[in-house]
C-alpha cells in the first residue's frame, strides 16, 4: 500500500528519477499512468515526492518501463525503502522545519559529513551551554525559539558520532569559530576543550584555519557535505532558510575548495595544540 508522506530528500530523489525514465522513454504522465494502471494524480504525486512507493510496486513500474539495470533498480529500491524510514527525530514533527528533520535523516545515515565553517562550531561538536548561547542569540519574528527543545535535539543529534558505524566527521574551521565569544569565557573554554576530546575519536578530523593563511578559496561561506550510500548532497544556509545542492558538477566546486582549505589548514596535531594555546590565554 502507497502513503501519502511529506516529501523528503530521498523520495523528492526517487521522483525525480523515476520522471526522468519515464520521459526518456516518450511518455506523458497520462500514458505512463495508463501503463501502469493507476491515476496521472497517483503517479504526478510519486514523481513529486509527495507519494510513497512499496517494492513490489516499484518492480512492475520498472519492469513496464523495461528498466533492466541491475545497478539502477537497486539504487531505486534504496531510495524507495529509505525514504520512509522512521527514525527518532520524527517526534519533533511540526517543532522542527520539515528541511531540518531532512537534515536529521540525511545525518544519521551519512558515512561521511564535511564541515566547513566560518564563525561557528558544528553542531556535532557543540556543548549543551555553547549550543544554547546560540540558539539563543537568533533573532525571532514571531515566537521566541523553543530553546530547550532545540538543544535537546541537537545534543541528541550528536550520538550519531558514537553509534556503531559511525560517519567520518571532516571540520575545518576558521580561526574566528574559535575565538567568537557565546556565553563568555567559561562556556568558551568548556567548548575548546570539547573540540580537542573530539578531536581524538577515530573518526573525527578537525583542522583550524588560522587567521594568518590571508584569503581563500572559502571566503564566500560555510557549507556541509553529506555522503549517504544513496546521496551526495551540498547544504548551504543562510539567514532565513537553507537548500540543498545536488549537481555533480556543483558539489565537485565544493569539493574542490574543502580541499584547497585542508591543504591550507593546520595538521589535526597542530590544530589541537593551537585550540590549547587559546584556551592558556583565556
Amino acid at each position: 500500500m502507497e502513503n501519502a508522506q511529506r516529501p523528503t530528500m530521498r523520495s523528492r530523489k526517487l521522483g525525480q528519477r523515476l520522471r526522468a525514465i519515464r520521459e526518456e522513454r516518450g511518455l506523458t504522465l497520462q500514458k505512463a499512468a495508463r501503463l501502469l494502471n493507476r491515476t496521472p494524480s497517483s503517479l504526478s504525486k510519486l514523481e513529486t515526492g509527495k507519494r510513497g512507493i512499496r517494492r513490489p510496486a516499484l518492480e512492475h513500474m520498472l519492469d513496464r518501463y523495461e528498466l533492466t539495470d541491475p545497478d539502477e533498480r537497486q539504487y531505486l529500491f534504496d531510495l524507495a525503502r529509505d525514504s520512509g524510514k522512521k527514525g527518532w527525530w520524527l517526534r519533533h514533527e511540526g517543532k522542527l522545519a520539515p528541511a531540518a528533520l531532512d537534515y536529521i535523516s540525511l545525518e544519521a545515515e551519512a558515512s561521511s559529513i564535511k564541515s566547513h565553517e566560518l564563525h561557528l562550531v558544528p553542531g556535532l561538536m557543540q556543548t549543551e551551554e555553547y549550543a544554547r548561547e546560540v540558539i539563543g542569540s537568533g533573532i525571532s519574528l514571531g515566537r521566541p525559539p523553543a530553546v530547550d527543545g532545540l538543544v535537546e535535539v541537537r545534543m541528541r543529534r550528536q550520538q550519531v558520532l558514537f553509534g556503531p558505524k559511525p560517519p567520518h566527521l571532516w571540520v575545518i574551521a576558521s580561526e574566528a569559530v574559535l575565538r567568537q565569544q557565546f556565553g563568555g569565557s567559561r562556556v568558551m573554554k568548556a567548548q575548546l576543550r570539547r573540540l580537542v576530546e573530539l578531536s581524538l575519536l577515530p573518526n573525527v578530523t578537525f583542522q583550524v584555519l588560522p587567521f594568518e593563511v590571508g584569503g581563500h578559496p572559502g571566503l564566500n561561506g560555510s557549507f556541509t557535505t553529506l555522503v549517504t550510500s544513496e546521496l551526495s548532497v551540498v547544504l548551504v544556509e543562510n539567514l532565513t532558510t537553507g537548500w540543498y545542492l545536488e549537481d555533480p558538477v556543483e558539489i565537485r566546486r565544493y569539493d574542490v575548495v574543502f580541499d584547497h582549505q585542508r591543504a591550507r589548514a593546520l595538521s589535526p596535531s597542530a590544530s589541537r595544540e593551537f585550540i590549547e594555546r587559546i584556551v592558556s590565554e583565556s
